[in-house]
């Protein structure tokens, strides 16, 4: 009895018991809402837990309501949950910046950030995939300070990069892309944004002396998607969107046009040329709607999976982008391929590969300026009774007396066709021998094969102006060939838990070839689509081709070492052999050293570590070079031409280069000083940073001296001098979260000033864009250069003042209502020596800044970019505003009549109309021309919404998005984001403007 009264109260404790214990299930994410896999949950106070799934996901039975479950992953913060009547429980966990070791790329390894001692930045991926952009360097603006970027309007078109301004006057100034490790010999423009991890951007000598010779513009280091293990993870993303082309200038109609040159003539003593301009009212020839499309398609798909196990990992992906242009004709489409794969043999072996095939298909018409430029009154087509029916298809077409080409003609003829058939291919292999010792070894090999077809219709729209008697056809098939291999051994070790050190020590051969092969011929029997073929034509055959080969041999080497986390130090050196250079000048060093003191972890900051979080002082030197000169320049080399002798065209070659044996590396020494901080459990986060550069043994093509025998046009290239460039750089961030809503806000400041501080040894100076610009010792290269004006003249009083000490005019053939030149240097006559600086394209302040707004499932990303000081020369004034020369009877900006001086006080800036420019209104290049630059433009706004709990489907995202939706400048040309070389920086003409895109789109992970 007394054993079954027992057996009874514990068979009844134990139905209790689980009467009162309950199930518990729920999912754990991050603050992106990505599924956290192996988060540990635990019941308080028990050994009772589980971990989350490859979803997220868990079950976990507690003892009752009151149990308290704790949710703790590695760099999160730890979050606790009382259950109460709750049966599912999500959770959603922060990241902890405390313990939160984020890792990103340098040359030839990763490190901490925590531990990084030079100048890095970094962007993920996902902010990078958050602008509908065909490039993925564009989406870069504004996010990275000291990084310059300058969008490209036209499709395909690759934007202009300068990270901390540049650092050469004459090569390019584009950085090196290095992709997974393997240095690329373009852009990235093969690559879908989808596609990438990471961008970090090494910006100072310390950080990219490891890459030498290729170094000078900074380095932009891109990882891509690769597999991770778990079971497969499919996503989908695509979005389509229209991009709107509106025309920039409010143009003169076809009575307003015929009253301007009325005007224009009447003025200069001539007949008006239209007796009754008011003809033309309700006749206006709508050049830009026959040729413009105001609005056009983008279309971006991106699809892949990811997976795989502990040993083996793997990704695929395939994408496809396209954007048409505002023609009829051209455009942009990509369609590449990924594919990646990590296999672990063993503790000692491991391997991957990545491929990647891509197609591209590129061209535009380039005329789009002229659908403004044409006057509006010649029709598009011919009248029927001027033809005569002998016309070909081509032939239809109207003359304007404007001197302008008729631009729906120009594009109807418009046969051009680029291809690309590419492949990027590398492979690795890693041994582990021992432990902490790492052997790396990696192969890549480039092949991009073009071919790029240009038929040439012929026409007679004018038998003495507009025409083309015989078609021709040209067919150029460059094959660009490149291939390296890496190999570098690294060792890791920590000593006495306080010494961490890192040494890597390597080599690098690389290797670049290209063949050209090009042939033309002219008359086809006729324009149809099966003879626009080489083989079709019958007269002057012309062909061409060559072979390029240039080599790099390195070694390289690179010691870390930091103390209890406190003290850093960091020291690179790379030497460089180019095939480019002669013996005597063959090889360079490029040493590099870095440290940096970890301020917070001092045991004196113990007190304010509430407060301060993170607090670190950088410094760092080194030196990168640039060897972005052609090959064999230290060998005398012969142009080729035709000419036309007679009935035949004969092929001839001159001297066009001369050898210059002495030739060597440009230098650039670059100091960098920085100081991170992290705020209030490092909401506030940033870095201020300094930097100096010295560029010496400048490479520059130069004329040779006519004395010597050469042709004029003869070069050399030659080391010219040195410059210095230095800037601040500012980063400040805040995160945080109130319930429901989160905050970040990211703003980036990058100043830019730079000086020539040595030229050649006579001094000279150096010119560029047809002299209107300048480059002297002790000023920034690349100034404005022309003369300064002071107004109109508002009446014949004004004008009888503006003489010299003898009383001669120092305008002679001005007007009143002409512009008024200033004689600078008092000589009491108007000459080229009264040209001066007149403005600088370079930008006093570049800023960007960065919001992201979280409410629930709701999300908002707006980027702003702002360039702040910089003058632009607006060189459509020159036919906008003039009714004189060949360009006089262009078409004219509306209300020119009102603008320009009629009258005193009528205007203080246009000149008078006039069909004759003897005061060289127009014709000096002057101060006239020069504006404000400055603008501040919403680069990207996406508001997007994720759904969650669908069946089958881990993450569903919609989203509308914008990008450049408003610009706010004084500029009055096309477009303020402009480039060009340095000594042509800041010319703003018919620009091929950044469009303005509506899209939507769809993230989908299943």
């Amino acid at each position: 009895m007394k054993r079954y009264i027992i057996f009874s109260i514990i068979t009844l404790f134990t139905c209790l018991v689980t009467k009162a214990q309950i199930i518990v299930t729920g999912t754990v994410v991050d603050a992106e809402n990505e599924p956290l896999i192996g988060v540990n949950i635990l019941e308080e106070g028990t050994t009772n837990g589980n971990i989350t799934d490859i979803n997220g996901r868990y079950s976990i039975t507690v003892a009752n309501a009151n149990s308290k479950l704790s949710y703790s992953y590695i760099s999160y913060k730890t979050v606790t949950q009382t259950v109460g009547n709750r049966k599912v429980i999500n959770v959603t966990l922060q990241e902890d910046s405390e313990t939160l070791q984020e890792v990103v790329v340098v040359g030839f390894g990763v490190q901490k950030k925590s531990d990084l001692t030079s100048s890095i930045s970094s962007v993920k991926g996902k902010e990078i995939r958050s602008m509908n952009v065909s490039n993925a360097t564009e989406s870069l603006q504004g996010k990275v300070a000291g990084v310059t970027i300058v969008g490209a309007g036209n499709p395909g078109g690759q934007p202009k990069v300068m990270i901390r301004g540049f650092s050469t006057i004459n090569l390019t100034t584009d950085p090196l892309y290095v992709v997974d490790g393997v240095p690329m010999s373009e852009g990235i423009n093969f690559l879908n944004p989808n596609e990438i991890e990471s961008i970090e951007v090494l910006k100072d000598a310390s950080a990219s002396a490891i890459y030498g010779s290729r170094a000078s513009n900074g380095v932009i280091m891109v990882t891509t998607r690769k597999g991770v293990e778990g079971k497969p993870s499919f996503y989908l993303d695509a979005n389509y969107g229209i991009q709107q082309m509106k025309n920039p200038y409010d143009m003169a109609s076809a009575c307003e046009y015929a009253n301007i040159l009325n005007t224009a003539n009447h003025q200069s003593g001539y007949p008006e040329p239209f007796d009754n301009p008011d003809q033309y009212i309700g006749k206006t020839t709508n050049w830009w709607g026959a040729g413009i499309r105001e609005f056009t398609p983008s279309f971006n798909v991106s699809m892949g999976v990811q997976g795989g196990t502990e040993k083996n990992k793997y990704s695929v992906s395939l994408n496809y982008s396209q954007q048409d242009p505002f023609y009829e004709k051209g455009g942009y489409k990509r369609f590449t391929a990924r594919v990646t794969n990590d296999y672990k043999f063993n503790k000692y072996f491991s391997a991957g590969f990545t491929l990647n095939p891509r197609y591209e298909n590129w061209g535009n018409p380039t005329n789009w300026a002229d659908f403004n430029r044409i006057d509006p009154i010649t029709p598009i087509y011919k009248p029927e009774e001027e033809l005569t029916g002998t016309e070909n298809e081509y032939s239809i077409y109207s003359r304007s007396p404007s001197t302008v080409w008729n631009p729906v003609a120009t594009v109807a003829r418009w046969k051009q066709h680029n291809v690309s058939y590419a492949l990027s291919s590398s492979a690795y292999l890693e041994i582990r021998p021992i432990k902490d010792l790492v052997i790396r070894s990696q192969a890549s090999v480039e092949i991009d094969s073009r071919i790029s077809d240009d038929f040439s219709p012929d026409f007679v729209i004018d038998p003495a102006n507009e025409f083309q008697t015989n078609n021709s056809i040209t067919r150029n098939s460059p094959v660009y060939r490149n291939w390296s291999v890496q190999n570098t051994l690294t060792y890791l070790k920590t000593f006495a838990d306080k010494h961490n050190f890192t040494a890597m020590v390597g080599n690098t051969f690389e290797e670049w070839n290209s063949t050209t092969l090009w042939g033309s011929y002219d008359k086809m029997p006729n324009n149809s689509d099966p003879l626009q073929e080489l083989d079709a034509g019958t007269i002057n055959p012309r062909t061409g081709g060559n072979l390029s080969t240039t080599s790099l041999l390195s070694y390289l080497g690179r010691i870390t070492y930091n103390y209890a986390d406190k003290y850093y130090l960091t020291a690179t050196y790379r030497v460089d052999g180019s095939s480019k250079f002669m013996d005597k000048n063959k090889w360079a060093s490029f040493p590099s050293a870095s440290v940096a003191w970890r301020i917070s972890n001092e045991t004196f900051m113990e007190g304010v570590k509430s407060v301060v979080n993170s607090l670190k002082l950088r410094a760092g030197w080194g030196r990168v070079g640039n060897q972005n000169l052609p090959s064999g320049v230290y060998m005398s080399q012969l142009g080729q031409d035709y000419y036309v002798l007679g009935d035949n065209m004969v092929n001839t070659v001159y001297p066009s280069v001369v050898k210059n044996s002495d030739v060597k590396w440009e230098t650039v020494e670059d100091f960098n000083f920085g100081l991170d901080y992290g705020l209030f459990d490092n909401r506030l986060s940033g870095s201020f940073e300094y930097y100096v550069k010295n560029t010496r043994d400048m490479l520059f093509l130069k004329a040779y001296p006519s004395y010597s025998g050469y042709p004029g046009d003869a070069k050399i290239w030659t080391n010219v001098g040195s410059m210095r460039s230095k800037g601040f750089e500012m980063s400040m961030s805040y995160n945080d979260q109130w319930g429901d809503f989160t905050l970040g806000a990211t703003l980036n400041l990058t100043t830019f000033n730079v000086e020539m501080t040595e030229l050649t040894g006579d001094k000279d100076p150096l010119y560029g864009n047809g002299e209107r610009t300048k480059t002297v010792q002790g000023d920034e290269p690349g100034y404005f250069y022309g003369y300064v004006t002071d107004g109109l003249f508002q009446n014949q009083t004004e004008l009888n003042r503006h003489t010299n000490n003898e009383g001669k005019f120092l305008q002679p053939n001005a007007k009143v209502g002409d512009i008024r030149f200033k004689d600078l240097n008092g000589d009491g006559k108007l000459d080229a020596y009264d040209r001066t600086k007149i403005g600088s394209p370079w930008a006093d302040v570049t800023m960007g800044l960065n919001l992201n707004f979280g409410w629930k499932n709701f999300d908002l990303v707006a980027n702003f970019y702002a360039s702040i000081g910089n003058d632009l020369v607006n060189e459509n004034i020159k036919e906008l505003y003039n009714t004189s020369g060949a360009g006089g009877k262009t078409n004219k900006v509306s209300g020119l009549g009102e603008m320009a001086w009629h009258g005193e006080g009528t205007s203080n800036y246009v000149p008078r109309l006039s069909v004759e420019d003897h005061n060289e209104n127009f014709a000096k290049f002057s101060s006239f021309y020069v504006e404000d630059g400055s603008y501040l433009r919403l680069k990207n706004l996406q508001l997007g919404y994720t759904f969650k709990n669908i069946p089958m489907i881990k993450k569903l995202r919609l989203y509308v998005a914008g990008q450049n939706l408003f610009t706010i400048t004084n500029f009055t040309g096309v477009e303020p984001e402009v480039s060009g070389s340095v000594t042509s920086f800041g010319f703003a003409g018919w620009t091929y403007p950044v469009q303005r895109v509506y899209s939507v789109g769809a993230n989908i992970t299943f």
